[in-house]
């Protein structure tokens, strides 16, 4: 009798051994297909990625797209990798362009803040240059030097094309098997004995061993369902496309002012100009998330919270005092209270797990997302990031409370981005 049972227990482990596990990401942005492709580069099992609308809808499809490393931000080296490898398995084109940037100062407090930044490229042996007042206008034709102290040149920067980038890692996942499903509304999750179970759709339910909270803006509302509340909560976070009399060249460095509060590229000859605003205005909405419907729309312009940061670009850029704006892009990012993506496993449920709140950086974030998330379900032995500071849960009980909430989260826009340029 011992032996039959002991048969029967191999049997049964074996069994579960060899089962498929069954994985679900919902949400098809750029970080969503990411995740999914990051899965299926791993053989994690089989995956089905599922959006509510069109890929790239949400937030992606109004991303600046702009990539740059910074000392501490080593996972976009991996970044650059994966747009080689991606481009590759597609087929396809992502828009990558190599420009560099310039960092603009107004001050020479500001230029020290940025020598950190030049011994570790130097250390990286990654090309740099400290320039000059006139020297930083020899390279942009729209800069003047008037008001800075100098600037720093860093070559480990460009920009992407979010949507052809979306595409990319959803084509190269579906060469891997995974199935993507677009116009596919998802309704919640079955839970039972504190494990996921299930998918619920308007079509059908997906059974599932595990599934991965993609959805941006709206992650928090859909896991309310549930019971969790997840630490973000979305802003109004907008740019400006101006058209002046001088017309750029794509290879036109982007820049970034700190003092400023604000960044700006070229865009098909004009001047993409963007700002990390203060006391930027959270939404209203419940959970911090538009409307569902909210799925290629804009919110309205807002005039008077663009114009210092326009007038402060004008000192530098006059052209802009002249400039044409062909399109105001007022589109809503989910923020944290610290600035930092959340990612891994949340609520004590088992195989739940979010990658989610981009704080306006996406792109930058999507290989980070897809490597975290593909080491946790797979249990990797060597983690390729510390998945530590980007715990889903370490803020415990404080995003319950939707006021402080909504103050960090104002306050970080532009606070996280000082932080990481001026300390």
């Amino acid at each position: 009798m011992d032996c039959m049972i002991s048969k029967f227990v191999d049997a049964v482990e074996q069994r579960e051994m060899t089962m498929v596990r069954k994985i679900a990401v919902i949400g098809g942005g750029v970080t969503g297909t990411s995740v999914a492709w990051h899965l299926a580069s791993r053989d994690a099992g089989e995956i089905v990625l599922l959006e509510r609308d069109r890929l790239g809808s949400g937030t992606t499809w109004h991303s600046a797209g702009n990539i740059t490393w910074v000392p501490g931000s080593d996972h976009i080296l991996t970044l650059f990798d994966t747009l080689d490898q991606v481009a590759r398995e597609s087929e396809q084109d992502t828009g990558w362009l190599w420009t560099g940037r310039l960092f603009l100062a107004r001050t020479e407090k500001t230029l020290d803040s940025f020598r950190s930044m030049a011994v570790a490229a130097d250390a990286m042996r990654f090309e740099n240059a400290w320039l000059d007042p006139q020297a930083a206008a020899e390279r942009h034709p729209l800069l003047h030097g008037d008001r800075l102290a100098g600037a720093w040149f860093n070559s480990r920067s460009g920009r992407v094309n979010p949507a052809d980038l979306t595409a990319a890692y959803a084509r190269a996942a579906r060469r891997r098997g995974v199935t993507i499903r677009e116009g596919c509304n998802v309704t919640g999750l079955d839970i039972r004995n504190g494990r996921v179970k299930k998918v619920c759709t308007d079509d059908d339910d997906i059974e599932v061993d595990d599934v991965v909270i993609c959805c941006g803006l709206w992650s928090r509302r859909l896991l309310s369902q549930l019971g969790l509340l997840l630490p973000q909560w979305g802003c109004e976070h907008f740019y400006v496309i101006a058209r002046t009399d001088q017309r750029l060249d794509r290879t036109t460095p982007s820049f970034v002012s700190p003092n400023d509060l604000i960044y700006g590229r070229e865009e098909v000859g004009d001047l993409l100009l963007g700002c990390f605003d203060e006391g930027a205005l959270t939404l209203d909405a419940e959970h911090g998330a538009p409307p569902d419907d909210f799925s290629f729309s804009l919110l309205d312009d807002n005039w008077d919270k663009l114009a210092p940061y326009a007038e402060r670009a004008a000192e530098h850029f006059p052209a802009l005092e002249q400039a044409q704006i062909r399109r105001f892009v007022n589109g809503p990012e989910s923020f944290t209270p610290d600035g930092e993506p959340l990612l891994g496993p949340f609520g004590n449920i088992a195989g739940l797990h979010v990658a989610s709140a981009m704080n306006s950086a996406g792109v930058t974030y999507s290989a980070l997302a897809g490597h975290v998330i593909a080491d946790t379900i797979t249990e990797a032995a060597e983690p390729k990031f510390n998945p530590q500071p980007y715990a889903a849960d370490r803020f415990a009980e404080r995003a319950c409370d939707e006021s402080w909430l909504r103050e960090k989260a104002s306050d970080v826009v532009s606070g996280h981005y000082r932080e990481r340029f001026e300390s």
